[in-house]
């Protein structure tokens, strides 16, 4: 086989060694020797570009293909455990070979890998965002400190932003893990050195020690929390991957340096298990959901010990002879899998914020269509990136390759009658024109986030509602002994005699999209209670409603308007009809959302089974079709309606109690 190609080329999150000269004759690479260096030869892990590349793609179709990879989200912790062995790796051999780490070389090294990227993705979707739709700069500024601070992740967490909210995504969302290992990056290297000091046998337990206590901040923050995002992007509570993967790494004792195979039956061994951690990852990316709390940090575990079952099957004892192990390798070393996953960082760089942009702007579109669409454009966009930015500023330093850019600056001092060395006439125009663009995007930049908006326009007509609500305090908090009833299957009851369609008569329970069309409502139906808060769930109606039927607050028409948030199923309906009682109606809301948000239309589908099954007792107001016919009344997310929106939100909601009456 051909020399392998160095993990260096392949970014980080996506960690990697400085690409070696290839030696021939040996598939290794003498290390220089000198007065500082001990001889001795750095061997690439083959398989490693492949396994990013099966990470990446895991991530990607869990963001942009829904329902595809339900558990796809796990391809961070896959980066998360070969950041960790990979950059103790490193730090271990520069030990080996020189005596010394030096920290000033390593931290160049990752600045240069990392930052360039990021920044021009910034800059560049900043742009393209303020002009398609500055809602998308909502609260920009500390994003963008965030980004070129590397510390978005906690930004995020300050910010109350939820990691799982594809109805309303942050335009950088993704960037949270790499703020991780930005992170990482700068810390461990320090605390390497200490480590170094220990004896050599209790050096792997401080690492493991650590993910251990990580772990244990995960479940800890996960117990009783509705949502899972401060658990999910601490540093503290999601470094284990990083942590397990530096200890194997201290375990396999410089696996960077070559070393001769091992015996057969441990090569079969372990490749064997190689091939066990890789089924077990990809069925991880397929079957672990990202909305249980048992998932963090168990489900995430799964992942992680999986992928280092995966790495100790490629360390050089294995892959240096013949073996399952070897086998694995050369197939994880294919040319595409290479080539995706040397790009695998830009490629999970920018797929995110395309995404946002493009289904703000086309939110009507298939889901699948405009995910291929941002696949694409996220592989050229993130090939061009690593050939004309990352590539020249990892090897020439950022500084240099700016100037090369530019231009020499001395031209400009004496340009009259001036050549260059290509004998081409000088040119003012073209000397001038980098630093004019330069100029040109930094100002832009710069007056995008000066000018955008500290909230979006479906967080002002949301805003709008809870301003003109009714006085009265709305009834959202639950008791704490609150329990739902138990489910009962109910009978088909006979029809109740008509009851007046005024807002004494009418509770109605709803989400965000119900408190945006609360001035509508209250105005088509003075005296209505109005019960919504954002993101409410289906699964809390029964329990809310338990709640407000012993403070003698339910009416006889019950309005449920939940649909928005999560899938509701048929058992919660049936639950949510059982606790009204048999003298109320129930009219149930369907929702409304781009095409991305799968479980929309699946609740439309139960909500339209369930009515239909209970004719006497259920409506239904079908917000879907009533506003398909009006989406310019709905805000930029394509999910909230203005107050005109808010008109046929009450009048699909008055219809449907008028057609129990007919």
């Amino acid at each position: 086989m051909a020399n392998p190609p160095s993990p260096s080329s392949s970014p980080t999150h996506f960690t990697a060694i400085p690409k070696p000269v290839a030696n021939p004759a040996s598939e290794t690479t003498q290390i220089e020797t000198t007065a500082e260096t001990k001889p001795a030869t750095i061997r690439p892990i083959r398989g490693l570009d492949g396994l990013r590349a099966l990470a990446a793609l895991a991530v990607l179709a869990y963001h942009l293909f829904p329902g595809w990879s339900g558990g796809g989200f796990l391809g961070v912790d896959v980066f998360f455990v070969l950041s960790g062995f990979l950059i103790t790796s490193l730090l271990l051999s520069e030990q080996t070979r020189r005596g010394k780490i030096s920290l000033k070389r390593f931290w160049v090294r990752r600045v240069r890998r990392l930052f360039p990227a990021a920044f021009l993705m910034a800059i560049v979707t900043i742009i393209v965002a303020g002009i398609i739709n500055m809602d998308l700069l909502a609260r920009i500024v500390p994003q963008f400190f965030g980004v070129v601070t590397f510390s978005y992740n906690w930004v995020e967490i300050y910010q109350g932003a939820s990691y799982f909210d594809n109805a309303n995504p942050h335009l950088w969302t993704n960037v949270w893990s790499l703020a991780v290992e930005q992170q990482f990056y700068l810390i461990w290297p320090l605390i390497t050195i200490l480590i170094l000091r220990l004896n050599r046998r209790y050096q792997w337990g401080i690492p493991f020690l650590l993910a251990v206590i990580s772990a244990g901040l995960m479940a800890f923050y996960i117990n009783g929390a509705s949502d899972f995002t401060r658990a999910y992007q601490g540093t503290d509570s999601h470094a284990f991957g990083l942590m397990l993967g530096a200890s194997f790494a201290f375990i396999a004792k410089t696996p960077l340096l070559d070393k001769a195979p091992a015996v057969p039956s441990q090569r079969w061994v372990r490749g064997s298990l190689a091939w066990l951690g890789l089924v077990i990852m990809v069925l991880s990316f397929y079957y672990i959901p990202d909305n249980q709390a048992w998932v963090y940090p168990l489900g995430t575990l799964i992942s992680v010990f999986a992928t280092l079952l995966v790495i100790q099957g490629f360390l050089p004892e294995i892959d240096g002879a013949s073996g399952p192990g070897q086998l694995l390798a050369n197939l994880l070393s294919i040319a595409p899998l290479r080539w995706l996953g040397e790009r695998s960082y830009g490629i999970y760089l920018w797929h995110w914020p395309i995404w946002v942009i493009a289904v703000n702007q086309f939110p009507r579109f298939n889901a699948y269509l405009v995910g291929a669409a941002v696949l694409f454009l996220s592989i050229l966009v993130a090939a061009l990136s690593y050939t004309w930015v990352e590539e020249p500023m990892r090897r020439q330093g950022i500084a240099a390759t700016i100037r090369s850019w530019l231009g020499d600056p001395a031209a400009l001092i004496t340009p009259n009658n001036q050549t260059l060395a290509d004998n081409r006439p000088f040119s003012l125009g073209k000397a001038l024109a980098p630093a004019l663009v330069m100029i040109v995007v930094a100002g832009a930049v710069i007056g995008f986030l000066l000018s955008a908006p500290d909230k979006t326009s479906a967080q002002k007509v949301v805003e709008a509602g809870q301003q003109n609500k009714q006085s009265s305090k709305p009834f959202t908090l639950l008791r704490p002994d609150a329990k739902p009833p138990l489910y009962i299957p109910l009978p088909q009851w006979q029809a109740l005699e008509p009851i007046e369609i005024i807002g004494e008569n009418i509770y109605v329970l709803g989400d965000s999209v119900t408190v945006a069309s609360t001035p509508a409502l209250e105005a088509g139906f003075p005296g209505i209670i109005v019960d919504a808060a954002v993101s409410r769930h289906m699964y809390q109606a029964s329990e809310i409603l338990y709640q407000t039927q012993a403070q003698g607050r339910l009416k006889p028409y019950v309005v449920v308007a939940l649909a928005t948030n999560s899938e509701a199923t048929e058992e919660q309906l049936e639950t949510i009809l059982q606790q009204i009682g048999r003298e109320r109606r129930l009219i149930l809301v369907n929702g409304f959302g781009p095409d991305r948000i799968s479980w929309i239309a699946n609740s439309n589908r139960a909500i339209e089974d369930f009515a239909a099954k209970n004719p006497s007792r259920v409506r239904v107001a079908d917000w879907a079709q009533a506003i398909s016919e009006h989406t310019d009344y709905l805000a930029t997310d394509f999910i909230h309606p203005s107050p005109a929106g808010g008109e046929i939100f009450t009048k699909v909601v008055r219809e449907a109690m008028e057609s129990f009456n007919k």
